[in-house]
């Protein structure tokens, strides 16, 4: 599932770019030196990379709560937390080869699975050349996505992709990897199906709180009581 969702204004994101542009930028966090040679040729602002950069963790903060909080999420992802948040960014040249993201992340106890990935595109389109992101899906589907800025673009942590070529301008980003609390995708599917099911009947005068919309709660909440995982 590839979904968009408007986070930000055009406003709020020209805000969050000047205040990050002034920031020390390090190499995009990688592996080893020859898997940024061969794979990764980006720069990022980690969360807790540093002092310098403690501006951009309050930053990372303010965006990890508004997708948190956004009912569109809540209801399709599920979420129950959102890891390794930050802020990259490509310049000419700059690219993100093709590659899977790891099953689990963080440290420790702390790891989490990754269901979902998350780039929010912070800058204009025509700002760059190049730059997409590109999904290739397991069936020989491949997407070519370059959003309006303030668009949150989340797909399966799954599915194959990289970033392109920069080729004039830079493309600003942030992205974060999302653990939902329902493990399996096609009962996430179904959660969301019933959740909007239930949602039209109770804004329908003529079905709200019927006999029809009373069972289908019932049914929601059971699935739930089901596939939740805390």
């Amino acid at each position: 599932m590839i979904s968009r969702v408007p986070l930000l204004s055009a406003s709020q994101c020209d805000e969050l770019v000047s205040q990050l542009s002034p920031l020390p930028w390090a190499s995009g966090l990688a592996p080893g030196k020859l898997y940024r040679q061969k794979v990764k040729g980006n720069e990022e602002i980690a969360f807790q990379m540093g002092q310098q950069t403690a501006p951009a963790d309050a930053l990372m903060r303010q965006i990890t709560q508004a997708i948190m909080e956004s009912s569109f999420i809540r209801t399709r992802m599920f979420p129950k937390s959102l890891v390794n948040p930050r802020f990259n960014r490509y310049r000419e040249g700059g690219f993100y080869g093709k590659h899977a993201d790891s099953a689990f992340l963080g440290n420790g106890q702390q790891q989490v699975r990754s269901d979902y990935s998350l780039t929010l595109f912070l800058n204009d389109p025509d700002d760059y050349e190049g730059g997409e992101l590109e999904l290739a899906f397991a069936s020989g589907e491949v997407m070519k996505l370059k959003e309006p800025k303030g668009t949150l673009l989340f797909y399966p942590s799954g599915v194959m992709h990289q970033v392109l070529p920069v080729e004039r301008g830079e493309r600003i980003a942030f992205v974060g990897w999302v653990e939902s609390h329902i493990q399996n995708p096609q009962h996430r599917d179904v959660l969301s199906e019933i959740t909007k099911l239930c949602d039209y009947m109770m804004d329908d005068p003529e079905l709200a709180l019927t006999e029809h919309h009373t069972r289908a709660l019932n049914v929601k909440h059971n699935l739930f009581r089901l596939w939740w995982k805390n």
